[in-house]
């Protein structure tokens, strides 16, 4: 298994600094750009496809901040036509305002008014994506310690439902931004799918040009404070299994290693409840921060609620499975697919120290 040997480690992660970063981060640090600083500092915790955190905030001066993004930090490859990306980008527009008002400080992010959302991750520069400006004060929220409460949740979930308010409140946030929330509770539809997912997670594998693009953003070893990408505890899994899957994904045609493979993966997801479906538009810019958004709300409005989900994306990134969502639940619109409910609070995904530029 020697292709292991690439997967990175906490003692792989960290890139060199150049004299001229070091003389921006510096600036960055002085009493001029201290509310940026600060408000960077929630808004990292933003969620991400595969935790690549690919934006950054740039000041441009105490009032005004460019909202970059790293090319190089997308999935095109899997993420086709950066989609999904493209929609992060309204997650952390959302998590920026949050951000920003648990300080006592009102931002308003507004979106670059046309992006060649697929052409991003070949831009030869970062991209600027949109605007962030602080329009004023105000009382600071309570609301920051959703942003950490908030976590995806791989482990497997206590047994129970959700209450039927919860999910009247997370469909009207859903629907205040022009999507929908569709919630399912019956046990043959939920084993169903967690079933299909865990089959397109396999069948991913065989894909090489998308494993090999994931390949770089698995970690093994302890979770560092800070970094990025998708590291074995909050995942869930061992080392052994990342290794194996990168290593040897050929493995996996085998019958009696798809079936433990399968069942390993299950047990990590039993005491599932619900399966949650977010439709509506996706597809042009303003249609994916719009549905970045009303991700963002329905993820903290959970978070409030002690419900927690993990996206299963690998069945909506993979036409074929793609369709078998659509005839299953029959719609034509789906763009995300979740497990959610009750679990003990997950591992935290680390994030990167610093996201200011």
């Amino acid at each position: 298994m020697e292709a292991c040997a690439t997967l990175p480690t906490a003692e792989s992660i960290h890139g060199e600094i150049t004299p001229e970063g070091s003389t921006r981060r510096a600036e960055l640090k002085g009493p001029t750009f201290t509310t940026w600083t600060e408000i960077a500092n929630l808004a990292r915790l933003a969620p991400t496809p595969h935790n690549t955190q690919p934006f950054r905030i740039r000041p441009v001066d105490p009032h005004t901040a460019d909202i970059i993004a790293l090319g190089d930090r997308f999935l095109p490859e899997e993420d086709h036509g950066n989609l999904y990306m493209a929609s992060a980008f309204g997650i952390f527009a959302a998590t920026i305002e949050v951000a920003a008002a648990a300080l006592g400080v009102q931002v308003k992010v507004v979106p670059a008014a046309a992006i060649d959302v697929a052409g991003l991750d070949r831009a030869s520069a970062p991209t600027t994506l949109g605007t962030a400006t602080i329009v004023g004060r105000m009382v600071p929220s309570t609301d920051a310690s959703l942003l950490d409460l908030r976590r995806t949740s791989r482990i497997p979930y206590v047994d129970r439902l959700v209450d039927a308010d919860t999910w009247t409140a997370l469909r009207t946030i859903a629907e205040s931004r022009g999507h929908r929330l569709l919630e399912y509770s019956d046990h043959d539809v939920v084993d169903a799918t967690l079933r299909l997912n865990v089959n397109a997670v396999i069948d991913n594998l065989g894909l090489v040009r998308e494993r090999e693009e994931i390949r770089r953003w698995y970690r093994t070893g302890p979770t560092p404070q800070f970094g990025d990408g998708l590291w074995e505890r909050p995942l869930n899994q061992s080392a052994f299994e990342i290794r194996t899957a990168f290593g040897s994904p050929g493995l996996f045609h085998l019958p009696v290693i798809r079936q433990l493979a399968t069942r390993r993966y299950l047990d990590t997801q039993r005491g599932t409840r619900h399966i949650v479906l977010l439709c509506g538009s996706f597809a042009t810019w303003p249609e994916l921060v719009s549905a970045g958004r009303a991700l963002f709300g329905i993820w903290v409005e959970m978070a409030r609620y002690g419900v927690y989900v993990q996206p299963m994306g690998s069945m909506l990134t993979n036409p074929a499975y793609a369709a078998r969502i659509a005839e299953r639940f029959a719609v034509t619109d789906c763009w995300l697919v979740m497990r959610a409910g009750y679990s003990d609070v997950p591992p935290r995904a680390p994030r990167l120290e610093s996201i200011l530029i």
